[in-house]
């Protein structure tokens, strides 16, 4: 008990630091809905929760073993590694997305080989174009009501910030202005250019799946002997009550901390970069 006061007292001060930290920096946390009760929401959301999830587990550790090191280095692996090393969801995301991406543009080029205008193909798309992107391809729809072709695609490729709705845009926006030969089978080789790009990030991760396993293998491994160790022998893991055994474990543990960055750095999904923007291309005065 002498040791929970004060752990606990440090967790929620470091909390409330934190807290005040990115309020100073104007992160939002909460959300406060019309319903009246506060409630975590978005990525904030879901980071906050998982460092209080980590500090706790880190206050546990401590007051079970006396080790403050080890609770320290496990708050951190948690907070920053949780969850990275399970199959992808950045992965499924920019899988759907890249294959949302593509569905739109074969929906844009059928409508258009139908005998379909510009902005009759983009409206009409917007019904039926997979949950990735439909939000942003019914603001898209809802813009051309008021605004001109180019202008709503522009603020559209702004809003994607993907390099192949960048293209179509760009497309789009000239055939608008100038007329364009063949912008079907443009279109086309778009769509199939961007199906590609996301066999190759699935491709990709196949690759990398073999990271993921070894880092679960080597945490799994670690968790296992040191708690069985704990349990069965005690007194085997007596030095690490030292203060020197409390700097060799915070050493330890910090190469176990770089070794995952590492690992989390190699099974990262990168967003494509954008070639070109088109808000400063000039692309967006065509139709002027």
């Amino acid at each position: 008990m002498g040791r929970l006061i004060p752990a606990l007292c440090g967790g929620f001060g470091g909390l409330g630091l934190w807290m005040l930290l990115c309020g100073l920096r104007g992160k939002t946390l909460l959300v406060r809905p019309s319903g009246g009760l506060g409630r975590l929401a978005g990525k904030p959301a879901r980071s906050l929760r998982r460092w209080i999830t980590a500090s706790l587990i880190g206050v546990v550790i401590f007051v079970i073993t006396g080790w403050f090191s080890a609770g320290v280095v496990l708050a951190l692996g948690v907070g920053l590694f949780a969850g990275q090393f399970g199959k992808g969801k950045a992965l499924r995301r920019v899988s759907e997305r890249s294959d949302a991406i593509a569905s739109w543009i074969e929906m844009l080029y059928a409508i258009l080989a139908s005998g379909g205008g510009l902005e009759k193909a983009i409206i009409g798309s917007a019904s039926a174009v997979p949950m990735a992107i439909r939000q942003e391809v019914t603001e898209l729809a809802a813009q051309l009501e008021v605004r001109p072709l180019s202008e709503a695609m522009t603020a559209f490729a702004t809003r994607m910030n993907h390099p192949a709705i960048d293209k179509v845009a760009a497309s789009l926006i000239l055939t608008s202005a100038q007329g364009a030969a063949d912008l079907v089978a443009l279109l086309r080789t778009q769509s199939e250019v961007v199906r590609a790009e996301g066999r190759l990030v699935i491709e990709a991760d196949a690759g990398r799946a073999k990271f993921r396993t070894s880092a679960r293998l080597i945490v799994g491994t670690t968790a296992v002997i040191t708690v069985g160790l704990y349990l069965l022998d005690r007194g085997y893991l007596a030095a690490y009550d030292t203060v020197q055994g409390q700097l060799v474990l915070a050493v330890v543990g910090s190469i176990f901390l770089s070794g995952f960055w590492i690992l989390s750095r190699l099974g990262r999904v990168e967003t494509p970069p954008r070639f070109f923007e088109l808000e400063t291309s000039g692309l967006s005065e065509g139709e002027r």
